[in-house]
This record gives structure tokens, sequence and C-alpha cells, in this order.
């Protein structure tokens, strides 16, 4: 099945990326509120409202937290037969900027199907419009 691959530049140190991902409350403003930890085999739910095609709910584990260089996650909604995978690959660029690469994959059957679009939509979407003031507000120290 497919996978989606994203990749974003942020003019921020590779630290300030890592902290966008990983602390609740900046998830909460960029992505959706959890009780998420860095820690591998920590499991949570992040929570949003409902739309048609989704009940807001996420079940999440924590495969790899690798600080600050890789994460990756189960990422399964309750609509989905298994959970897909969604990995952070953050690379420091030599003028102190951050390369992230957003792996999604594993999308399977008719709910794989159903939610692929919907994620790749999404995903682009809160890369490119949201996660970035989040990280800028890191960086100020704010």
């Amino acid at each position: 099945m497919d996978r989606i691959v994203l990749e974003q530049t942020y003019a921020y140190a590779i630290e300030h990326v890592w902290e966008a991902l990983t602390e609740p409350a900046a998830l909460a403003e960029w992505l959706m509120p959890g009780e998420f930890k860095a820690v591998v085999g920590h499991k949570l739910t992040f929570r949003c409202d409902p739309r048609p095609e989704f009940d807001g709910t996420v079940e999440v584990e924590i495969l790899v937290a690798d600080r600050p260089g890789r994460l990756s996650y189960s990422w399964k909604t309750s609509n989905m037969t298994r959970p897909t995978i969604v990995t952070f690959i953050l690379t420091p660029i030599r003028d102190g900027s951050t390369r992230l690469r957003l792996e999604h994959t594993g999308f399977e059957g008719e709910s794989g199907k159903t939610m692929f679009p919907l994620f790749t939509s999404g995903w682009g979407h809160k890369l490119r419009s949201q996660l970035d003031p989040v990280i800028a507000r890191i960086a100020r120290g704010s």
C-alpha cells in the first residue's frame, strides 16, 4: 500500500524542532492533545474533534525515541484494522536550520485506502502551516 513521505525545512535548531515533536503542550498546539512522553513503550491516546470519517481518537505507542534525531510511533485510529507507523527524522543543516522528514507507513486494507488521502493532506498542512509557529515560540523561549 502507499506510504506518505514529506520533507520540510525549519529555520530553527534541531533541539527546538525535537521539543515541538515531543512536548505535550507543543503537540497540543499543532497536532493533538495527549499525555505524550518520548519514552519507548509509552502508550497514549491523542484526541481531537470527531469528523465524519474519523472519531477523533488515535492510539499511539512510542517505538523509537532517539533524541534529537529520530522519533517513531504507532498510530491507530478506531477505524484502522492495524496500526500504521509515523516516523520523524531530523537532520541538522549547517546554517543552523533543521530538515524534518516525515514517513507514515503501513496503510492496509479498506481502512488504509480511506485514511491514506486524509493523512496525506493532514500531515502536509500540519508540517507546512501549524508546526512552524510552535517551533518559533519554543525558540523564543516563550
